[in-house]
C-alpha cells in the first residue's frame, strides 16, 4: 500500500509538472503573437492604428515612443539583438542611411502604390507625407508671417519654437527645408552655399534657445501662447486647427516647402518577421489609409484614397522644393554636424 502510495504521488508530481510546462508554452506562444514597434507616430494615430490592426490580424502589437532620432539610434544599438521588430521613426531618408540595419520586403500592396513613391529596393514603406510649415499665433505675434525671411525680425526674438533638429526628424527637415529655401545655389539644393547657412546662424540667433525637446510641445506651445510662431509640420499644425484652435494659423513658406515621404522598415534579425510582415501590409492597405486620414493633418501617397477636406494645409499654393528621400539620406549626416557645431558656437547646446 504504501508502495503505491509512492507510485502515486510520484505520477501527481510527473503530471502536475507536465502541466506546468504546458501552461508556459502557452504563455510562450502568446508572447510570440505580438510585433514591437519602435515608432514617433503621434498619440491619436496609435490609439487608431493599435485596434485597426490587432482586429485585422489578431496580431498584438506593441508601440515603443521615441523622438525620430532617439529611436532610430536604439535601434542601431541593438542591431545585434533587436528588441523591436519595425523602425517606424522617420521614413525613406533616414532607413537608407543605415541598409544593413533593415530587411527587404516586398509589401502585398507595394504595386497599388504610384512608381514615384515606392523604395525600389524594399527596404522603406512609404505610406504617408509630411510638409514643414509654420504655426502662428495670430492674437499673440505682431507681425504678418508669410515665410523664413520674416522670423528674423528683433520683434520675435525668443517667441519663437523649434524642435532639436539632431533628434527630431520634424525639426530636421525644417532646416533643411530652411537652407534649401534661403541658399542660392540651385546646383547644389542651397545646402553648401555660405547664404543658406548664415541665414540658420541669423535665425538661430533670433530663437534665442527655444529649442524643445518634443514635436508636439512646439505646436501646443503656439496654440497655448508660450510661443508666438513654432517650425512644425502639417500634421502637428492641423491638429490644433481642427481641435478647434481659432487663433492660430498654418503658414506654408513663401520662399518653398519640402514634402517628405514617411513610412517604417522591418529591422533585420527581428524576433517576430512574420508579424512584421503582417503589420507592414496592414499600414500600406487602403484598409488602414481610409482610416488614417481621419485624423487632422495625416496624409496618404496612396491615390484611391479620398483626403478629407479639412486636411487641405495650402499646399496647391505653395512653392515646392525639390528635395527628395534619398538625396536627405545622402547628406543628413554633414548637415546635422554642421548644425550641432553651430549650436555649440552660439552657446545654447544641443
Amino acid at each position: 500500500m504504501k508502495k503505491a502510495l509512492v507510485v502515486l504521488l510520484a505520477l501527481m508530481m510527473v503530471f502536475g509538472l507536465a502541466a506546468c510546462g504546458n501552461n508556459n508554452g502557452d504563455a510562450a506562444d502568446d508572447e510570440e503573437n505580438i510585433v514591437v514597434v519602435y515608432t514617433s507616430s503621434n498619440q491619436e494615430i496609435l490609439d487608431l492604428l493599435e485596434p485597426a490592426f490587432e482586429e485585422a490580424t489578431g496580431i498584438d502589437v506593441q508601440f515603443v515612443s521615441f523622438a525620430s532620432a532617439e529611436g532610430f539610434a536604439k535601434a542601431q544599438a541593438e542591431r545585434e539583438d533587436p528588441q523591436a521588430d519595425v523602425m517606424s521613426c522617420g521614413g525613406w531618408a533616414e532607413i537608407h542611411s543605415d541598409e544593413d540595419l533593415f530587411e527587404p520586403y516586398k509589401n502585398a500592396h507595394y504595386d497599388e502604390y504610384d512608381p514615384a513613391v515606392v523604395d525600389p529596393s524594399y527596404l522603406s514603406h512609404s505610406n504617408s507625407g509630411n510638409t514643414s510649415v509654420l504655426l502662428v499665433n495670430t492674437e499673440l505675434c505682431p507681425i504678418e508671417i508669410d515665410g523664413y525671411e520674416d522670423l528674423l525680425d528683433p520683434a520675435l526674438k525668443g517667441h519663437i519654437a523649434m524642435g532639436n533638429a539632431i533628434k527630431s526628424n520634424s525639426a530636421y527637415y525644417h532646416l533643411e527645408n530652411m537652407l534649401l529655401a534661403m541658399g542660392s545655389d540651385p546646383e547644389n539644393q542651397g545646402v553648401d552655399t555660405e547664404q543658406g547657412w548664415d541665414f540658420v546662424e541669423q535665425f538661430l540667433y533670433n530663437l534665442d534657445g527655444k529649442i524643445v525637446d518634443s514635436s508636439s510641445a512646439v505646436y501646443k506651445g503656439v496654440a497655448s501662447g508660450e510661443y508666438w510662431v513654432g517650425l512644425t509640420y502639417d500634421v502637428g499644425a492641423l491638429t490644433i486647427i481642427n481641435d478647434g484652435a481659432t487663433h492660430v494659423k498654418a503658414v506654408c513658406m513663401k520662399e518653398g516647402v519640402v514634402t517628405k515621404t514617411g513610412g517604417p522598415g522591418i529591422l533585420k534579425n527581428c524576433k517576430h518577421p512574420e508579424n512584421a510582415k503582417a503589420y507592414i501590409d496592414f499600414i500600406t492597405s487602403k484598409e488602414w489609409a481610409e482610416i488614417a486620414v481621419t485624423v487632422p493633418g495625416q496624409m496618404t501617397l496612396r491615390t484611391d484614397v479620398e483626403v478629407p477636406e479639412y486636411n487641405d494645409i495650402g499646399l496647391s499654393n505653395a512653392k515646392i522644393l525639390d528635395c527628395n528621400s534619398t538625396w536627405t539620406s545622402e547628406h543628413k549626416a554633414e548637415i546635422v554636424a554642421k548644425y550641432q557645431a553651430l549650436l555649440e558656437d552660439i552657446n545654447f547646446g544641443s
